[in-house]
């Protein structure tokens, strides 16, 4: 399984997963950490790598204008 970090703030994180064994599977979640727990906020399913990098990054970008 590979992970990609896309955001590591304490109230916006976002990972990009992707398995080796699901190879037209890709996953973006977004969860909000509070000291060592964290909560899933979201959890998006994409066909495609550049959909799911893309779409990480908007909502990075939107949280971060806030």
């Amino acid at each position: 399984m590979e992970k990609n970090v896309i955001s590591n703030v304490h109230d916006c994180f976002i990972e990009i997963i992707h398995r080796n064994s699901e190879p037209a599977v890709w996953v973006v979640r977004r969860w909000k950490k509070f000291l060592w727990l964290k909560k899933r906020v979201s959890s998006d399913w994409f066909s495609d790598e550049r959909q799911a990098v893309a779409f990480a990054n908007e909502i990075k970008f939107k949280h971060h204008e806030h």
